[in-house]
């Protein structure tokens, strides 16, 4: 029976930025479920081994050994992988690491699902750099290491040959409702926004925007805009020299105060102890 999309909760240490595994399945394990999703966490996936198919927002995509996937921040898919023996690496990217690197090689469509199928040296080259940034990241390497890497694999896709025009897909369109209010959001992080404001722009009322949100990203509205919140500026907290008031003020806390207060419940110590630590 079909369940819809579902926000999947996946958070990236905003100290790190990447998070990747190795993912292996045998004939004797149960072929993966299902499972229609999205989070705002991209993907980079690596199929060293596989045999399946990618549902998306964009269609549906053939997958098959040797084949790099990138997934857009809050994009709808699912993957249907049969039973059998299959081995892949999954990256998961912070979104404001995933929108840097965008900016640096600037993509065909980066709001859109990405398969590659490489051959030759270029899937030689791929597998060693999937390999080593699934190394690196278990090995707890600096997070300059990190960036690089999955840069360099961001690049080689964008600048390959993308597969050929996908099939119509199925996925479910359970966030489109929404997605007017997450623009926004995502537009200008430190403009005021109340429940009402954004059940307005999607055109919703009020009562059914709050519901609906619930069902789909399973947290309230203003959970969900403080926790994105509170990752960009941790985001920002590394990534440039910025004072915690200004930072404060750019990610719409109503004062440094209430931002170091909030910081402290989400991520257990102070903005600035935090920017110390990673450093």
């Amino acid at each position: 029976m079909a369940r819809g999309s579902i926000c999947e909760p996946v958070e990236v240490n905003p100290a790190t930025a990447i998070r990747a595994e190795r993912v292996a399945i045998t004939r004797a394990d149960p072929a993966p479920e299902r499972f229609p999703h999205f989070h705002d966490a991209a993907e980079l996936i690596w199929f060293s081994a596989v045999d399946g198919s990618l549902d998306c927002e964009d269609g549906a995509f053939l997958l098959e050994s040797g084949t790099a996937v990138f997934v857009p921040p809050m994009h709808r898919h699912d993957f249907a992988i049969p039973p059998g023996d299959h081995r892949w690496v999954l990256v998961h990217l912070d979104p404001f690491l995933t929108a840097s690197l965008l900016e640096r090689t600037p993509a065909p469509s980066a709001a859109a699902c990405r398969v590659v199928r490489c051959a030759g040296a270029l899937r030689q080259r791929m597998e060693l750099l999937f390999d080593w940034l699934a190394e690196a990241s278990a090995d707890g390497s600096p997070r300059e290491i990190l960036v690089g890497l999955a840069g360099l694999i961001l690049k080689a896709m964008i600048l390959a040959d993308a597969a050929a025009d996908p099939e119509p897909g199925a996925t479910s369109g359970a966030i489109d409702r929404l997605r007017p209010a997450l623009d926004r959001i995502a537009r200008n992080p430190g403009q005021p926004i109340t429940l009402g404001e954004a059940a307005s722009v999607c055109h919703l009322s009020e009562a059914y925007f709050s519901r609906r949100f619930k069902q789909v990203f399973g947290s309230t509205f203003s959970d969900y805009l403080r926790a994105y919140r509170l990752r960009l500026a941790a985001q920002r907290l590394l990534s440039g020299g910025e004072r915690v008031s200004e930072i404060a003020r750019a990610t719409g806390f109503a004062s440094p105060a209430h931002m170091t207060e909030q910081f402290r419940r989400r991520f257990g110590v102070t903005p600035r102890a935090y920017r110390a630590g990673a450093r």
